[in-house]
């Protein structure tokens, strides 16, 4: 049976796993698409084998995953893609009614300690569906948004004021932030050594090529998330990283303390190991 690789379905996996879309990196698997919230589910009932998850669903369960290495979607800096948009500027949120996404849990965590930490206010947190109809209330004063939608409604500028989480972390902590990483059930890499090491080789040589050929990639999604094209090799080029080093480790650790700190988490910083494949 072919290992099942799960892979969000934004346009910021593109640049992992487009040459083996593209048939040129040929890789053994089955990929199956989701959320990132969805995938974490997927990998921890078993129905993947290795897939990209939500940085804090592998703190979560890090003891039951072994992560790939230089394999990572991270920021230094604005990330683009993960934001929070207000009708009101970010300090009189105090009190306010705002909604989160159900689409990534790392991104709620993060918006929580962004807007008590650096800039003091405690909003009122709705854990909704993120549809029209609740955006047009008049109560509602602001919403977290993470890939393609985040996009999307950036470029639709419907909302006066935009806090770019990614831009935010760092300027708060001066350290890259880990938005989703790889990882592989222990379970199944222990009976499948080769298949999943021969995966990772395919991921790192898809990683390569796709990067070598953003324009390509931006010929191809660009307008699914109503981006111009330059906009979106920015994006793709400049905001995101895709590799997995000790600086992004520290970043996350870091991330980790301080979800602790706010009660968030029952995993304590010093018992989450950064296990490799």
């Amino acid at each position: 049976m072919k290992p099942r690789l799960g892979r969000v379905c934004y346009i910021n996996c593109e640049p992992v796993y487009y040459g083996i879309e593209k048939g040129v990196v040929p890789a053994y698997c089955q990929i199956l698409d989701g959320t990132p919230a969805e995938l974490n589910e997927m990998l921890k009932r078993g129905e993947l084998d290795l897939s990209v998850v939500s940085s804090i669903e592998y703190a979560r369960h890090h003891q039951d995953y072994l992560l790939l290495p230089e394999l990572a979607i991270a920021a230094n800096g604005p990330v683009g893609s993960v934001l929070f948009f207000s009708r009101v500027p970010i300090n009189r949120l105090q009190g306010q009614k705002v909604l989160l996404t159900k689409s990534s849990l790392t991104s709620i965590y993060l918006i929580k300690i962004l807007l008590g930490k650096a800039h003091n206010v405690s909003p009122i947190y709705l854990h909704d569906e993120v549809v029209p109809e609740r955006l047009a209330q008049e109560d509602i004063q602001g919403v977290l948004l993470i890939g393609d939608e985040a996009l999307r409604t950036r470029a639709r500028g419907r909302f006066p004021y935009v806090l770019d989480l990614g831009a935010d972390w760092k300027e708060l902590t001066g350290l890259p932030f880990i938005f989703a990483l790889w990882a592989v059930r222990e379970e199944y890499y222990r009976k499948n050594k080769r298949a999943v090491k021969a995966l990772h080789q395919s991921l790192l040589a898809s990683k390569a090529y796709s990067l070598a050929h953003l324009d390509e990639i931006c010929d191809a999604v660009y307008d699914r998330v109503g981006m111009r094209k330059e906009d979106c090799y920015d994006y793709l080029h400049h905001n995101l990283s895709f590799d997995l080093t000790e600086r992004h480790l520290e970043g996350f650790l870091c991330f980790l303390t301080m979800v602790e700190t706010q009660g968030e988490s029952g995993n304590r910083r010093e018992a989450v190991t950064f296990r490799f494949i």
